[in-house]
């Protein structure tokens, strides 16, 4: 390929419309699919291909086929790959970017909450030509009534057209600090190691906990959720005396925990769910971990909590319940301190996808 040359275009979508409303500036000689179980939506997206000047466009009836295709296109060519942003609301598109990331080192996605690196402004022709195509489509299925409002705002503005290149690693971090899922395939999925807010967190856990440094320091402790070992590592310092039980369920967050500290003298791993461990130590670790349990599992692993101090970190409507459960069960806040929220990349350091982590309140408390 000649150096000025682009790669040929290959988009991947959960529906006809999203090529149109999202797409349509690299539409243009690209290999268009979308994936959904209604199959007769191919025949919208034959003439969303007519429309837009595609080269071919291909109906996948289900996410478990993006993969395969995916694969036998980058065996074909090198193509530059567009396909929704992790950062999207609708569940379908998510998942589409997941599994387009899993078989693309190098994708291109709309610049939502990112930083752009191309942006197109529609002139007046390509403008209307974009919204009676639109249009077009909604006639053949109108769906307003199911929806439960009269109208609906149009919240990505076709008349702008901006994208963002980024890497697989980037989807998968910009997932797992949006939404419940664990996403323990990639190394430090939430960017601990490079996030100027959790370098904060660390730092601002370890000067509530220090308060016990002085007034009896434990002997026991349990890091509840330990994943790669990042925290155990700080209380090992923290504690030197203390022998630790690194408490984690994730089978590949287990072998990263191993690796760290699988040899050192003072750490047990354990390689269960808190709901099946016992929780009885001078001091328990339950910070970031409750959101991840049901309400019955929750209440329950406070019930079971036998220890002399405590340690969570949660804010917002979340962690008032957390607080407010854990004084129910007579707990009292000796220490606290609160963690603002913070605006960076997903990955704490150069991702162009941003997202704002939300801040915390990591109390200490003593029963």
């Amino acid at each position: 390929m000649a150096e000025n040359e682009q790669a040929p275009a290959l988009i991947v979508v959960a529906h006809p419309e999203d090529v149109v409303r999202l797409f349509s500036t690299v539409a243009p000689g690209a290999d268009v699919a979308v994936v959904t179980e209604d199959g007769s939506a191919g025949r919208e997206l034959e003439a969303v291909g007519r429309a837009l000047g595609a080269r071919s466009t291909h109906l996948l009836l289900s996410p478990s086929e993006v993969g395969p295709w995916c694969r036998e296109q980058r065996a074909r060519s090198d193509a530059r790959v567009y396909t929704h942003s992790p950062q999207e609301d609708a569940p379908l598109h998510r998942e589409v970017a997941l599994l387009v990331s899993r078989v693309f080192e190098r994708l291109w996605v709309p610049a939502t909450g990112a930083r752009p690196t191309a942006c197109t402004v529609l002139d007046d022709a390509a403008f209307q030509r974009k919204l009676a195509l639109l249009n077009a489509l909604y006639r053949e299925r109108p769906d307003g009534a199911a929806s439960g409002s009269c109208t609906d705002p149009v919240r990505d503005g076709p008349g702008i057209e901006a994208f963002t290149e980024v890497r697989a690693g980037d989807v998968v971090r910009a997932l797992s600090l949006t939404k419940p899922e664990v996403f323990a395939e990639l190394a430090d999925p939430w960017g601990f190691a490079h996030s100027t807010y959790e370098g904060e967190r660390f730092a601002l856990t370890a000067k509530v906990l220090g308060t016990l440094r002085h007034a009896g320091p434990p002997r026991s402790v349990v890091d509840v959720g330990a994943c790669e070992g990042m925290m155990t590592e700080h209380l090992l310092t923290l504690f030197p005396d203390a022998n630790i039980r690194a408490v984690e369920s994730e089978p590949r967050f287990v072998t990263r925990l191993r690796e760290r500290l699988g040899g050192h003298a003072r750490v047990r791993i354990v390689e269960a769910s808190a709901e099946d461990v016992a929780l009885e130590a001078d001091l328990v670790l339950l910070a970031e971990v409750l959101y991840y349990l049901s309400d019955d599992a929750s209440r329950d692993l406070l019930d079971r909590l036998r220890a002399s101090h405590l340690l969570t970190s949660y804010g917002g409507g979340f962690g008032a319940q957390v607080h407010a459960a854990l004084a129910r069960r007579g707990w009292k806040c000796v220490q606290s301190a609160i963690l603002p929220g913070r605006i960076e990349p997903v990955d704490g350091a150069s991702s162009p996808l941003l997202v704002r982590r939300a801040g915390t309140e990591i109390r200490l408390w003593e029963r």
